[in-house]
């Protein structure tokens, strides 16, 4: 039985044996430079301004929406729903005494708990590789956004993630099998046609390549350490395997020469 990346999990981070790893695994990503560049890609793109209502769709811990709720201002309003109490109760205890317009909400992706046209502009980063029924998620946010307002999606395509190194099929073996750990590693490439479906216009796609020269960088992006002990344990590659393609990893981020990569995509589009 091939066993799912840990960060599946973030599909029901309550039951999970630590919930408050998931915490951390978003803190060290949120840190990463590269993930702050595409955040604010995303608010640029979003183009919100004071007054708009805002809704973060898996917010987390509440990061994005803190930055929302400063462009929206006083007159404004941000909505981060997130199914997980863990990271709810957390991102409302990073806003306690801050007089930033935003609010955190349980709320499942499936049934979000706002009225028709209730938001301005709606966005979910990250998102939609962990649901099961995308579309059906996609279709609640399009009911929630306003005639005109403005759709955002941000996801990986895990499939195109590449890592230098000398067996190719090994290489090819693992990351295939990273991709496969998440509820749909293609989400990235999915998207586009998601707002195609739904009708929305506007839609504009930008591509975001991110590289990787180091390899404690993309053990935390890519997982690389992990998907080899697990691909050993569901029988996908030997032990011997695993660690020989670890130890060539370690080897070419000592000598500098380590490279991997991974292309994750950009959708907005406008509801009509």
């Amino acid at each position: 039985m091939v066993t799912p990346d840990p960060r599946a999990g973030f599909s029901d981070i309550d039951r999970s044996a630590d919930p408050a790893e998931f915490v951390r695994v978003l803190d060290t990503l949120t840190a990463l430079d590269f993930i702050r560049a595409y955040k604010r890609r995303t608010f640029e793109l979003l183009g919100v301004q004071p007054g708009d209502s805002v809704l973060d769709l898996g917010c987390g811990t509440g990061d994005d929406v803190q930055e929302l709720g400063r462009l929206v201002g006083p007159s404004g309003r941000v909505v981060g729903v997130d199914r997980s109490e863990t990271v709810i109760a957390e991102a409302r205890e990073r806003v306690r005494g801050s007089v930033l317009p935003v609010e955190f909400q349980l709320a499942d992706a499936y049934a979000l708990p706002f009225p028709d046209a209730a938001f301005d502009v709606c966005r979910a980063d990250r998102v939609f590789h962990h649901l099961e029924q995308p579309r059906q998620a996609f279709g609640e946010l399009l009911r929630v956004t306003r005639p005109g307002g403005r759709l955002l999606l941000f996801d990986p395509d895990f499939e195109t993630a590449i890592v230098d190194a000398p067996d190719r099929d090994l290489t090819r073996r693992l990351l295939n099998f990273y991709c496969d750990g998440y509820q749909d590693g293609w989400m990235g490439r999915r998207l586009w046609g998601l707002f195609r479906e739904a009708g929305l216009t506007e839609i504009v796609v930008e591509p975001v390549p991110v590289l990787l020269t180091d390899l404690s960088q993309a053990n935390a992006v890519l997982a690389l350490q992990d998907t080899v002990g697990r691909a050993g344990a569901a029988g996908v590659v030997s032990e011997a395997e695993g660690a020989e393609w670890l130890d060539g990893l370690r080897t070419a981020s000592e000598q500098g020469r380590f490279f991997a990569a991974i292309t994750a995509f950009i959708v907005i589009g406008r509801k009509p």
